[in-house]
Formats: structure tokens, sequence, C-alpha cells
């Protein structure tokens, strides 16, 4: 268990410093918009292969409370580990906030005040981790699981220059987002509302992958 834990501490923290950090180096070389964005799409797809693969044969690589709830309610993940989970991908993000603020030099911890929740975000962050969360279910119940890092990077690298929300779609990581001043950060209110739209965006991947597979829940 102490592994598990230190795998998805270790892979929470590299994801949140591989989203701060680009923000905080595309803002000093003052890059465009429109570059920042596929930069950072383009590092964090990359971060999120590496982590996966290498991470997944310890801990199953979740990185994300919303996938520890679904691998939960499928009874793939036991209560008494479910809440250290939660617990050290929250701790991992924090951590990678404040590698990535020292790494730039700025104030270790901040909380932003990015205002990002609107009815557009809402509905991306739901798009984000509908589709995260149903590709991961499809995947391992046709035994293609070494599709997996792939096929999330590549959704998060999709994610991220088509949804509104450039595709959180993890509860961790938006808590990453908010202690920090770049501008990859996410104010309190809004983050509080992410967490909601992710939630119900995972619990909807999991109907709509039960609707699919016509697969029962287990007694």
């Amino acid at each position: 268990m102490l592994r598990k834990l230190a795998a998805e501490f270790l892979g929470t923290a590299l994801i949140v410093a591989a989203v701060v950090g680009p923000s905080y180096m595309l803002q000093d070389l003052g890059a465009s918009a429109a570059v920042g964005l596929l930069a950072a799409a383009i590092v964090v797809a990359a971060v999120l292969y590496v982590v996966i693969a290498i991470f997944g044969p310890i801990s199953a690589a979740h990185f994300n409370p919303a996938v520890s709830l679904i691998f939960l309610l499928r009874k793939e993940l036991t209560a008494k580990e479910f809440l250290p989970y939660v617990l050290v991908q929250s701790a991992g993000a924090a951590f990678g906030s404040v590698v990535a603020n020292l790494m730039f030099e700025r104030q270790w911890i901040s909380i932003s005040i990015n205002g990002r929740l609107g009815v557009g975000e809402a509905i991306g962050e739901v798009v984000a981790t509908f589709g995260l969360v149903l590709l991961i279910l499809l995947l391992l119940h046709w035994q293609k699981s070494n599709l997996i890092p792939g096929a999330v990077a590549l959704w998060i690298l999709a994610g991220h220059l088509t949804t509104s929300s450039t595709s959180f779609a993890n509860p961790a990581v938006s808590l990453g987002r908010l202690l920090n001043e770049s501008g990859a950060g996410i104010g309190p209110e809004s983050m509080l509302g992410f967490w909601v739209f992710q939630f119900f965006g995972a619990l909807l991947a999991l109907a709509v992958f039960l609707l699919l597979t016509k697969e029962k829940t287990s007694e």
C-alpha cells in the first residue's frame, strides 16, 4: 500500500508541475495565447503518458479522485484504500504546484484569483471528465489496458484544445491549480464548481459504460 500511495503522490505532483510550469515559462517568454495553449497541451499530454506508463503497474495510475471514486463504486478499490488515495493525490497536487512555483522563483504558495467558472466551462469539465473516465473503463473492459497511457494522453491533449475549460478533468489537479499565481491558476469559487462538474462527468461516464456494456454492478 505504501508503494501505491507513493506512486499516486509522485504521479499527481508531476502532472500538476507539468500544468503550472509551462504557464510560468510561457509568461516569462512573452508567448502568445495560441502558442501557450498548444505548448501546454503537448507538455501535459507527454507527462501523462509517461507517469501512467511507469506508475500504472504499481498503483493503477489514478492520479485523480474522480477516477478513484469510480473504481470504489465498482469495488475495484476498497473503502480503506480510497481515502488514502484521495489524500495523497491532493497532497501530490499541492506539492507539484509548490515545486513549479519555486522553479520559476515565485512565492512558494499563493491562492489564485483567476475566475474561470461559467456555463461553458462547466459543460467543458463534464465533457472532459466524462470522456476520460469512459475511455479508461472501456479499455479495461476490453482488456486493452496497454492502450490507456496513450489514450489518456491523447484525450487530454485534445481536451486542452477543444473544451472551453481546457480540460482539467481532475479534482486534484484543480486543487493544485489553486495554489499558484500562474495563468493556469483557478480561484477558490471556480475550483469548487469544477469539482462538482468533474465528479458529475465521472458518474455519467460510469452510467454510460454500464449501458454500453450491459455490465451489472457486483452484488
